[in-house]
């Protein structure tokens, strides 16, 4: 609301009392003559901007909508850095005004899709800062970001250390202004569980409370995870504690090695049927005593794809269980991580298939979503496989034949 006031002649204003002035902008004087100020009792002071409000009308009236600019329109808990180091947002933002007149507390909350509360707290949360320094705070973290190094990357940084120069006191975002609340997304436990965003319809919702008033406002907003649906997180802050759930989609690749045939050997009158092995190829001089080729399978599709999960569960983890690495540092503050994967075609990473290989050329792996060429066959024919190979028994290297057992490849 804008009031312009033209006066033709003098204008004189005589208070008995303070006469207060409160901007949220700039305020401007001009004067065809001689401006003059002064102050009797204790002179003239500048550079001081106090929100006064009002408190004499009874009445208020609040808004609220989320924050939608392209600065935050996506969540990263902790605001790590994307991979080329730029800056993640790590807040939901939301637009909030207060109008007529001052408020006695505030409420913001989180409602669930099923409407139980997710975060709910009076006076706002630990970060709210007015509108008008928003943009000066974006610039500020972008130039504050720390050097990004391809060889070193630092992925978690301080960024919140720079809102305490920004953020707004309880006792100023219950008067008359504009704000946008910040919320990390971790609930009244400290716990941020990304499952409870993924394609969910969430709430917020504001309270504004005077004199045993009350007016509400709510923002319904939708969430949905971005590029990755293969994984969930739940990050707990008082426990120190991330529990991943990583969706694999891991498929019977079946055996390489194991299948015999038979083919006509012979002319004429002496034709007959002869059998052929891939354990025939192998050279007697490369046999090993009390070590004879395998004909069958020593290990099914089931006891690959335990191995698989297992070994992601260990060496993608971070945690006590570990020999070396007991956790992840996140500004300061250690983290044990514990991965939990699960075989499903749900939401999972692209399929690769587990490959059973022996009495032939070693098989390479690669990974999900790449196109990797192996050598599969005795002519050495190459085929594109996305595959994990558990190359077992007498296999052919480019240096000759050697015997690999179940246990070092397990």
């Amino acid at each position: 609301m804008s009031r312009t006031r033209i006066v033709k002649g003098k204008y004189i204003k005589t208070v008995a009392g303070n006469y207060n002035i409160s901007a949220e902008g700039n305020i401007a004087s001009s004067a065809g003559g001689h401006v003059q100020e002064k102050g009797d009792a204790s002179g003239v002071s500048y550079g001081i901007f106090e929100r006064l409000g009002n408190d004499l009308n009874e009445d208020f009236e609040i808004s609220f909508s989320l924050k939608k600019d392209s600065d935050h329109s996506t969540l990263v808990p902790f605001g790590i850095l994307d991979f080329e180091g730029s800056y993640e947002n790590a807040n939901f933002a939301f637009n909030y005004s207060l109008m007529l007149g001052n408020i006695d507390s505030l409420e913001f909350k989180i409602l669930n899709e099923d409407g139980s509360t997710l975060f709910q707290i009076t006076n706002l949360p630990e970060i709210v800062v007015t509108a008008r320094r928003i943009p000066k705070l974006s610039e500020d973290i972008k130039n504050r970001k720390p050097e990004y190094n391809f060889s070193n990357p630092v992925k978690v940084w301080d960024w919140k250390s720079i809102f305490n120069n920004y953020k707004t006191s309880a006792s100023d975002y219950t008067k008359i202004g504009s704000y946008v609340i910040f919320w990390d997304g971790f609930d009244n436990n400290n716990v941020y569980d990304s499952s409870k965003f993924n394609n969910k319809k969430l709430k917020a919702v504001i309270t504004a409370s005077k004199n045993g008033k009350e007016k509400s406002k709510e923002v319904e907003f939708s969430t949905s995870y971005s590029e990755v649906e293969w994984v969930d997180v739940k990050i707990d802050k008082n426990n120190k504690k991330i529990d991943t759930t990583l969706r694999v989609n891991m498929t019977d690749g079946g055996e390489e090695g194991l299948k015999c045939s038979s083919h006509l050997s012979g002319a004429r009158d002496e034709t007959h049927w002869v059998e052929s092995c891939p354990w025939d190829k192998i050279p007697k001089t490369s046999l090993i005593s009390g070590k004879p080729p395998i004909k069958s399978r020593t290990r099914s599709f089931a006891d690959l794809e335990k191995l698989a999960i297992d070994g992601l569960n260990y060496h993608w983890g971070r945690n006590k269980n570990h020999v070396a690495a007991k956790d992840i540092k996140i500004s300061g503050e250690p983290f044990e991580v514990f991965l939990n994967a699960i075989n499903t075609s749900e939401k999972s990473m692209d399929d690769i298939s587990l490959v059973y290989n022996t009495n032939g050329s070693w098989m390479r792996s690669g990974n999900p979503g790449t196109a990797t060429w192996n050598p599969i066959s005795w002519v050495g024919n190459l085929i594109s496989r996305e595959a994990v190979c558990y190359n077992v028994g007498y296999i052919k290297y480019s240096n000759g034949w050697n015997y690999e057992s179940e246990n070092n490849e397990d």
